[in-house]
C-alpha cells in the first residue's frame, strides 16, 4: 500500500473543496431583517404607495355634469340635422333626369324606374337601376344622385336587329328578341335594318333569339363579302325562309324553326361564298341561288324584287313622315297582298338562257 504525499498546493485545493462543500451542506436559513444591537435606524428615501400624496383633482374631474352637458349637445345636434336632412323639402327627390334615349320614350322609362318622393341621402339608387335593367329594351343603366335633390339617369338602349312585317303590321326587333311597335320617333331613331316579311299562317311564335342575331350578323357583313347589301328576308307560306338582295336575286335558305337547321346556316354562307368566282352578284343574270343543301347549290330564275319586297324597302327607306314610311299611313291604304304558296324554283340540267346549276 502506497501513500501519496501531496504538496501544499493539493492540500489548499482540498481545503477549499471541503469548505465549498460544507457551505452547499449547510441548510439555508430565510434571511429577515434584524437590527443589530447599538445600530441606529434610517429611513429611505423612496415613498410607500400608500404613503404618497393622491394628486389634486382637475377642474374637468370636479365637474363631471359640463362633460356630460358637451356631449349630450353634440348628439342632439347631429340627430337635429339628420331628421332636418330626411325631411326638409329642398332634399326631396320630384322625379329624374334621363339621357340616352332614341327609341323608348320618357314617361314609360320614368314609370318603369319608380323613383319614390323621398329624401335623397336614403334613396336606394341600385334598386332603381334594377328596375331599369329589367326593361327588354334596356341594355344597361346608371343611377346617380346629386345634392339637393336631382337623380340623373343614363339608358344604353339595345340596337335594332330587324324589323318584322306580319299582316301590314311592322315591328322593331332587337337581338335579345324584344320587340317594339314601330312609330315615327322609333324609325328616325333606329339604325337601318333589313325587314323580314312574315308571311307563315297562323298565330307565330316569336322568333329564336339565336336566329335574329345571325340574321343580323349576316346583314352586317353581306356588303362587305357579296358587294351588295341584305334588301329584306322573307318568310313564305311554305316556311321556306330566303334572302333578297339589292341587286335583285335571292338566297334561298330552307326551314330555319329548328335548332339543326340553324346549326346548318354557316355551312351556307360558305357555300354561298364559294360561288363568288362563278357568278356575278352584283350584275346578276340570275334570280335565285337555293341552298337548301350546301353541298349542291342550285342557280337559276331572272334577277328581279317582287311587289311586296318592293314595298317593304320602299316603307325602310322613305323619309319619316312621308307617305309610306314606316308608322306612316298613306291617304289611300291599299291591302298587302296575300301571299301565294309556290314552289321553291330548282335549276333544270335543261340548258336554258339562265346560268346553269353549280356545285361546290
Amino acid at each position: 500500500m502506497t501513500t501519496a504525499v501531496l504538496d501544499d498546493r493539493d492540500q489548499r485545493r482540498a481545503q477549499a473543496r471541503a469548505a465549498a462543500l460544507s457551505i452547499l451542506d449547510e441548510p439555508r436559513r430565510v434571511r429577515r431583517f434584524e437590527k443589530v444591537p447599538g445600530a441606529a435606524l434610517r429611513s429611505s428615501e423612496r415613498a410607500r404607495a400608500h404613503a404618497r400624496p393622491k394628486p389634486a383633482p382637475s377642474e374637468q374631474r370636479r365637474r363631471p355634469w359640463l362633460r356630460r352637458l358637451v356631449a349630450g349637445a353634440i348628439v342632439l345636434t347631429q340627430v337635429a340635422l339628420l331628421v332636418l336632412a330626411l325631411a326638409l323639402p329642398v332634399f326631396q327627390v320630384r322625379g329624374a333626369q334621363i339621357n340616352g334615349l332614341h327609341l323608348l320614350r320618357t314617361r314609360d322609362v320614368l314609370a318603369a324606374a319608380d323613383v319614390p318622393h323621398q329624401s335623397v341621402f336614403i334613396l336606394d339608387t341600385q334598386a332603381v337601376q334594377r328596375r331599369l335593367d329589367a326593361l327588354p329594351w334596356v341594355q344597361s343603366s346608371t343611377v346617380t344622385t346629386s345634392l339637393p335633390a336631382s337623380v340623373h339617369i343614363a339608358v344604353t338602349e339595345r340596337a335594332v336587329a330587324l324589323r318584322i312585317r306580319r299582316g301590314g303590321v311592322d315591328t322593331l326587333l332587337a337581338a335579345n328578341g324584344a320587340t317594339m311597335p314601330v312609330t315615327a320617333t322609333a324609325v328616325a331613331a333606329a339604325v337601318p335594318a333589313p325587314p323580314l316579311l312574315d308571311g307563315r299562317a297562323g298565330s307565330q311564335q316569336p322568333l329564336s333569339p339565336v336566329l335574329i342575331q345571325d340574321l343580323a350578323t349576316i346583314s352586317q357583313h353581306f356588303p362587305a363579302v357579296f358587294g351588295c347589301q341584305v334588301a329584306a328576308y322573307q318568310w313564305g307560306v311554305d316556311d321556306i325562309l330566303s334572302l333578297w338582295t339589292g341587286t335583285g336575286w335571292k338566297v334561298v335558305l330552307g326551314h330555319l324553326d329548328t335548332q339543326d337547321a340553324l346549326a346548318a346556316l354557316p355551312a351556307q354562307l360558305a357555300a354561298l361564298a364559294a360561288l363568288r368566282g362563278s357568278v356575278d352578284m352584283v350584275h346578276p343574270s340570275f334570280g335565285y341561288i337555293d341552298l337548301e343543301d350546301p353541298s349542291a347549290p342550285a342557280v337559276g330564275g331572272a334577277p328581279g324584287l317582287p311587289a311586296d319586297v318592293q314595298a317593304a324597302v320602299l316603307a325602310e327607306t322613305a323619309p319619316t313622315g312621308a307617305p309610306g314610311a314606316a308608322g306612316v299611313t298613306p291617304p289611300n291604304p291599299l291591302p298587302a297582298p296575300t301571299p301565294k304558296p309556290t314552289a321553291t324554283p330548282r335549276a333544270t340540267p335543261s340548258a336554258t338562257p339562265q346560268p346553269t346549276p353549280s356545285a361546290t
